[in-house]
């Protein structure tokens, strides 16, 4: 498998926000209530990738030519992390992370900062991560949206 580590480009769009689209469908279900899933892709609309990849800076993995993977750096924060399912488990998520890090450290950022869900918080901690905090937002609808605020020292 040809795999390549490259930053974000705007032809890049549709082919990310699919793969977003299509990792919370798969990684979220039955972990989450269908209002946090509706949530979690109104939080990664195509406007959000953009405005992430304007300010900041986003990566994504091809392999053999297609994006499996992508992530995101703005000033100490990672976000939108996703490897599409049937690569996870395959140091796809390690490989973008370890890039997004560097990225930070030559910026000068010290403590890099994240917001993971709950199947991403083991991923997380395995590579160094802290529990900062554990957050729930409650929906009109009764339903619940947790997650964890993590830290690390670069």
């Amino acid at each position: 498998m040809d795999l390549t580590l490259r930053e974000f480009r705007p032809a890049d769009l549709d082919e990310v926000h699919a793969l977003v689209a299509r990792t919370i469908e798969a990684s979220y279900a039955g972990v989450y209530c269908r209002t946090a899933i509706d949530h979690f892709h109104e939080h990664h609309a195509r406007d959000a990738i953009v405005k992430d990849a304007a300010e900041g800076y986003t990566l994504v993995l091809e392999a053999d030519g297609s994006i499996v993977g992508t992530g995101s750096l703005v000033g100490a924060y990672i976000g939108r992390m996703y490897v599409a399912p049937e690569h996870q488990g395959r140091g796809f998520g390690g490989r973008i992370l370890e890039a997004l890090e560097a990225r930070a450290r030559a910026g000068g950022v010290e403590t890099i900062n994240l917001a993971a869900s709950i199947p991403a918080r083991r991923f997380y901690e395995r590579e160094g991560y802290r529990l900062v905090a554990q957050r729930a937002h409650e929906f009109p609808d009764g339903e619940r949206l947790d997650w964890f605020e993590m830290a690390k020292v670069l």
